[in-house]
């Protein structure tokens, strides 16, 4: 493959695919997700290594599209988590050369979703996970509830990939109502994204976790969310 930068490899790892497993129990705003592009996200097969060639990709590392399980109950998310993970694990033997990926977790669980990283990595052959947004729309992920998944990462010397999922409803009551309407994409991409990611990886930083775990590694993304062009006011 031809990459884009002189003979340099071209590893994208935001690179979102849906899983049926996973998919079937999104409700409300989160069944919308996807939109025009949802075709695109759920072929992994040959359009995709297409585009990458068309591209200049040498490498995506897959991750489910938001909400992933993040919104699902304990029992169900540690069950979904370890079908969709089997069936990426899958994929990725379809075109090792080609494709990576990170687990789903069944964060609800912190315990199981634990152990379902270090399946997902040890098993499975995963590169780590993506989380996205709020635990049952409520939770951010620096609460000491989830700090067995920073300490299983660590262990075991994976990255833990931060990623937005649509706002809590109060936020978007309070902050962004007025114009939901007339403008939807300041509910995501256009403003709420970056309200809720930029605030979770500040509050990873404050919580005290990065203390308790200094070689845990955290990605956050979209370019962090607009954090590094803050950080001399943080």
């Amino acid at each position: 493959t031809m990459a884009i930068l002189n003979d340099q490899r071209v590893i994208a790892i935001e690179e979102h695919y849906y899983d049926d497993n996973i998919t079937r129990h999104f409700t409300g705003i989160d069944a919308r997700t996807g939109g025009f592009v949802r075709d695109k996200l759920e072929d992994v097969g040959a359009a995709r290594l297409q585009s990458m060639d068309a591209c200049g990709i040498d490498v995506q590392v897959l991750s489910h599209g938001a909400p992933s399980t993040q919104r699902l109950d304990a029992e169900t998310a540690v069950k979904v988590s370890r079908l969709a993970n089997d069936n990426l694990a899958e994929i990725i033997k379809s075109h090792p050369d080609r494709f990576g990926g990170f687990a789903a977790l069944p964060t609800a669980d912190p315990k199981a979703a634990a152990d379902e990283l270090e399946r997902a990595v040890d098993k499975l052959g995963l590169c780590g996970a993506m989380i996205h947004g709020l635990t049952g729309g409520e939770h951010f992920f620096d609460k000491q509830m989830f700090w067995p998944i920073y300490e299983r990462a660590q262990a075991l010397d994976v990255p833990l990939y931060i990623h937005p999922a649509n706002p809590h409803p109060g936020v978007v009551d309070l902050y962004l109502r007025d114009y939901a309407e007339k403008f939807p994409g300041i509910l995501n991409a256009g403003w709420g994204f970056t309200m809720e990611t930029a605030t979770a990886g500040i509050r990873i930083v404050l919580s005290g976790v990065l203390d308790a775990y200094p070689d845990v590694k955290i990605i956050l993304g979209h370019l962090g969310e607009g954090l590094p062009f803050l950080l001399w006011r943080i």
